[in-house]
């Protein structure tokens, strides 16, 4: 059987989340060719050094004309994904967003049934289900009848503390642009929470500008609570001034708790240089281990189990790995474009909650 001939990927844009994540995750994965660049930022030194045989591009326009490219990666502001996916599709290529997907649920369902109609792949960056914390959690809330027994507790937060702005457009746009930390932070955390528990019943948040910076007007704080018809409750929260540090998951069950502090480590490996072929991506010491603290029925013996729970080994190079087989058609798409719009819908739930004061009932906005 003759070798499938490379999938070549044109990637838009070259800011922190093309030069951390996409291009390196690309270039490591089997099937993936990174073949081109749009980049109108004066960057081309860090290009030519880093991938010499990837050709740069002035224009979206260049790219999408370009008959060699197969698969289009959008890691531009927000506000442009929309009007870029659509293009993209239209142009025949195969297309990838960086999170969050769009604006609003509409504009992400569109895109959805436009990807349909050219038959082309369409998914969205959410790499954060590879987070070595996560598919841990994901591993305890699946067993949970041996471990920490029904859930009825998942706490998820993403704080830091920065008490100034850095003057990007995630902090001096707007938030019908897509602006703030309610549609760059929730939108992992969203997604996580729906892949554990799926669709929930009641949505009600609290978003604020608590920095109050002449430079940045929109919401650095969330809180968005989760209610589900079987009594859970998940709270998912992000604040920009955490000096303490607080948990990232918190997950209690009838039987017991599991408790994570910390941030997945392949952000900072990426950035070290580190990429899926080095043997310890992905891999967090055991000081970074979350602890847990529960009962289990062994044999019929109730045993009490306090300690350290190894993490599962993080793998954001399945994602990209994922990408490729599905364009290949060898197996289902992990993130579909159909996920990523309802989580876009959660967020703008979680906008009018604020806003109203109210419940707001999942599906309607």
């Amino acid at each position: 059987m003759s070798t499938p001939s490379p999938i070549n990927v044109g990637v838009i844009g070259f800011g922190m989340s093309a030069q951390v994540f996409h291009a390196p995750l690309i270039s490591t994965t089997p099937g993936l060719n990174l073949a081109a660049f749009v980049n109108r930022r004066g960057q081309n030194h860090i290009l030519s050094s880093k991938y010499p045989n990837a050709s740069v591009y002035q224009s979206h326009q260049q790219l999408l004309q370009d008959p060699n490219i197969d698969l289009v990666v959008i890691t531009t502001p927000n506000v442009l994904h929309f009007d870029l996916a659509r293009e993209a599709i239209e142009a025949g290529k195969h297309v990838v967003v960086e999170k969050p997907f769009t604006i609003t649920f509409e504009e992400g369902m569109l895109l959805a049934k436009l990807a349909k109609q050219h038959s082309r792949v369409l998914s969205v960056f959410q790499n954060r289900r590879w987070d070595a914390d996560f598919l841990t959690v994901q591993k305890l809330v699946h067993s949970q009848k041996s471990t920490l027994g029904r859930i009825v507790s998942f706490e998820s937060r993403f704080d830091r503390f920065r008490n100034f702005s850095k003057n990007g457009w995630r902090e001096t746009g707007r938030v019908e642009e897509g602006s703030g930390v309610l549609y760059d932070l929730c939108s992992h955390l969203l997604d996580q929470t729906l892949v554990l528990f799926g669709t929930p019943e009641y949505v009600t948040a609290h978003v604020s500008n608590q920095r109050q910076l002449e430079t940045s007007q929109v919401d650095d704080q969330f809180l968005v609570h989760l209610d589900y018809k079987d009594g859970l409750r998940c709270t998912l929260g992000a604040a920009m001034l955490a000096r303490i540090p607080t948990p990232r998951f918190r997950l209690t069950g009838m039987n017991g708790s599991y408790v994570k502090y910390g941030l997945d480590v392949q952000e900072n490996q990426l950035k070290e240089g580190l990429t899926p072929k080095d043997n310890a991506y992905g891999i967090e010491k055991e000081s970074c281990w979350g602890d847990i603290d529960t009962l289990l029925v062994v044999e019929g013996t109730q045993l009490h189990v306090k300690g350290k729970i190894d993490s599962e080994q993080g793998s954001y190079g399945a994602y990209y790995a994922n990408i490729s087989r599905a364009i290949q058609g060898l197996e289902p798409l992990s993130v579909t474009a159909e996920q990523a719009a309802w989580v876009i819908h959660g967020i703008q739930l979680a906008i009018k909650s604020s806003q109203t004061g109210q419940r707001m009932k999942w599906g309607e906005l």
